[in-house]
């Protein structure tokens, strides 16, 4: 069959703030082939597009279904589900929802319980959850173990460390573990002068968006931190602990060992710093290692290696499926179906071998892949096991919209971390307070 795939470019705005019988062991158990002869799905403008692309037909080619994929800028497809949503028009059969914007759509019920259209529906082993993320706990509105499975990861990605292995050999640098060694270890590199920065990532600050908050968040719960005490059951910000400071001061003193303005530099930037070489070190989702080993783009191609982020809390970044709450039930087995396929081994091993980053670990290891692919995906199959839902709020964007600024002010030391964590503290404290998930 031939897919339609359809790029919208519209933003639209709103008032509302797998297995089929196949070979191999599939993402979810339980299911059957639908009886719809078409589907509409939704998806982000990324550079996986392709690996979606080429599941997508490997689906209508196993089960004659026409798949209607299409795809908006990342920053429309939230209000696209929204207004679908709230319209009713059922335009969508699936959603696909980015990890930042889950606990909004399971807070305000817009996606049905997979079990409710099948009542075994279940994930296998192989397919990882991050930290719960699939299960959907309503009473503390949290991610936790025994919630209901409202949705399943299709894209896996989390952040890695990478590194110049050529710079670490003539230095005699080992791995860092943890953070101090990753700034001991940017701290010898600039010394040395082998390398224009020691390390990079992204400082920028984007109010709204999960930028530095997302790459310091990996700094702060590999550190021991959290931003709350604890998410579900005791909302208080906890960013003025010994452990968050440390976190901070260790943002700023990295911060400082690459480019001269830290709020310039967002992921893009980043991650083109290690592609021509000037920075040695770059903490960055797994997603980026296609561009990182592209020939045509990067002069450190047989230079670089992966590893699992520094202090063992990698934070996820995942795009998910589910399937809109209110759909219409002869449609519901369809959607289910494409669910169940698409993130089954033999789904997700078609999204590898096209450069996706899988959400099973049965398939980090298929058949076509290189070497170069085999070591950044080893560090992301070993970062999924340890990986952190850092930012999992039913408040996100307003935790965000303070967040991005005082974060990228703490990295570009316009503040002090003392100063910076002071005033974010008493921020946070004033939302957690005015939504009532805490009380003075």
């Amino acid at each position: 069959m031939n897919r339609r795939r359809a790029t919208c470019t519209v933003a639209v705005t709103t008032s509302l703030a797998l297995t089929l019988a196949a070979c191999g062991g599939g993402g979810a158990d339980g299911g059957a082939l639908g009886s719809g002869e078409s589907l509409t799905v939704i998806t982000s403008q990324a550079p996986w597009n392709p690996a979606y692309d080429a599941v997508v037909a490997a689906y209508e080619e196993a089960t004659g279904v026409d798949v209607d994929l299409r795809s908006f800028p990342n920053d429309d497809v939230k209000s696209q589900m929204l207004n679908d949503a709230q319209t009713g028009n059922h335009t969508f059969d699936v959603y696909q929802v980015n990890e930042v914007d889950l606990a909004y759509f399971n807070g305000n019920e817009l996606l049905m319980p997979l079990t409710d259209i099948d009542s075994g529906f279940t994930l296998d082993e192989a397919m990882h959850t991050y930290d719960n993320l699939p299960y959907w706990d309503a009473a503390t509105e949290t991610f936790a173990e025994g919630g209901a499975l409202t949705s399943v990861p299709l894209l896996g990605n989390l952040q890695v460390l990478v590194y110049r292995t050529d710079v670490y050999d003539e230095l005699g640098l080992d791995v860092p573990q943890d953070w101090s060694a990753t700034l001991s270890n940017a701290e010898t590199i600039v010394d040395a002068e082998t390398t224009r920065y020691g390390h990079t990532m992204r400082t920028q600050g984007i109010p709204g968006a999960p930028g530095v908050t997302y790459d310091f968040s990996g700094i702060l719960f590999g550190m021991g931190g959290s931003f709350f005490t604890d998410p579900g059951t005791d909302w208080t910000p906890a960013l003025d602990t010994p452990e968050a400071l440390e976190a901070a001061t260790m943002l700023r003193d990295l911060a400082a060992l690459g480019p001269a303005d830290p709020q310039s530099v967002g992921q893009a930037e980043a991650i083109a710093l290690m592609q021509s070489g000037e920075a040695a070190q770059l903490n960055v989702v797994g997603a980026a290692a296609s561009g990182i080993l592209d020939e045509n783009n990067s002069n450190v191609v047989d230079t670089v290696g992966f590893a699992p982020l520094p202090g063992g809390a990698s934070p996820t970044g995942t795009w998910n499926l589910g399937i809109p709450a209110d759909l219409p039930e002869e449609r519901q087995q369809a959607a289910l179906d494409f669910i169940t396929w698409v993130t089954s081994e033999e789904g997700q091993e078609v999204f590898v071998q096209n450069g996706g980053i899988p959400t099973r670990s049965d398939v980090l290891d298929a058949e076509g892949l290189d070497e170069s692919a085999l070591a950044y995906l080893d560090a992301v199959g070993e970062s999924a096991e340890t990986a952190r839902g850092t930012l999992r709020l039913p408040f996100i964007g307003e935790f965000l919209a303070v967040t991005e600024p005082a974060l990228a002010n703490i990295a570009a030391g316009e503040v002090t971390p003392e100063e910076g964590l002071e005033a974010l503290q008493e921020e946070l404290t004033a939302i957690v307070t005015e939504g009532g998930y805490v009380t003075e």
